[in-house]
């Protein structure tokens, strides 16, 4: 058997368990360890322990928020949801099935398909224009250009950014530029958005047009979102927060009816981190 068809096998076999369990959460990290040898003269000799042994899950539609203090792990933490990096130890859950038991090409698969990115620095390719930019991932995927072309025409409008489309990204504001990240995440209508401080180079104006694209995401399409931020103003967008301080989560917060309530009480915990 070819890998074609192991990783083929491998994603009816994951798909026919969520299927199976409508309940089974997007995300579960079971004792999540992240350690990283230090390099230079220490090397060999000590290691850097990131995280520290994780329990938590993701929810279908949840907006979960984490944040904490730089170096807590954040965004270590969002890379090995994403499997963009691999846990020291512990096990991590997508969709029912454990990532260890995937093949590579399934993981880079899962990127590719079921999970969207939006990086703080946006990772536009200036060679290509706005509507390339979105259609990436299922260029990619070698899907048809004319279902390509609609998609990215459909998103571009939902997103307010139709009239940029044959612009290339230096031609963007920042604001614009992570628009187009959000429709680029979304082309290939994924289980899961992580966000990476999504709001972090933007003024105030542009994050707040970001931050209500995201719950639009939310809400509309019923999209689950993991967005690391260390603004309580955008945070308190989100459903529950988890808060990280030196590799272990402190505490989790749930946002109730009141979103400044939330903000008020994610300020009060800040000095906590």
């Amino acid at each position: 058997m070819n890998i074609d068809e192991k990783s083929g096998r491998g994603k009816k076999k994951m798909n026919e368990k969520y299927d199976e369990k409508q309940g089974e959460p997007v995300l579960a990290a079971e004792g999540l360890i992240r350690n990283y040898t230090k390099t230079g003269e220490q090397k060999g000799k000590d290691e850097i322990k990131v995280l520290k042994g994780l329990n938590f899950q993701v929810d279908r539609q949840e907006f979960v928020g984490i944040m904490g203090r730089s170096g807590c792990g954040k965004t270590t933490l969002l890379k090995i949801l994403g499997m963009i990096d691999r846990q020291t130890d512990g096990k991590l859950y997508f969709k029912g099935s454990d990532t260890e038991e995937l093949w590579k090409d399934e993981l880079a698969d899962i990127r590719r398909r079921d999970i969207g990115f939006v990086f703080q620095d946006f990772y536009l390719m200036d060679s290509l224009s706005v509507e390339e930019n979105i259609m990436l991932p299922m260029i990619l995927g070698r899907e048809k250009e004319s279902v390509m072309t609609k998609a990215a025409q459909e998103y571009a409008e939902k997103f307010l950014i139709s009239h940029l489309v044959k612009k290339n990204p230096y031609e963007l504001s920042g604001g614009e530029k992570q628009r187009v990240a959000i429709c680029r995440a979304l082309i290939n209508d994924p289980d899961l958005v992580l966000a990476d401080e999504p709001t972090g180079n933007l003024d105030s104006k542009s994050g707040k047009i970001v931050i209500d694209a995201l719950t639009q995401i939310n809400r509309e399409f019923k999209k689950t979102i993991v967005m690391v931020t260390h603004d309580p103003q955008m945070a308190s967008y989100c459903s529950r927060i988890i808060l990280l301080k030196d590799g272990l989560i402190l505490d989790t917060l749930k946002r109730g009816e009141s979103q400044e309530a939330f903000y008020q009480e994610i300020i009060g915990r800040m000095a906590e981190l």
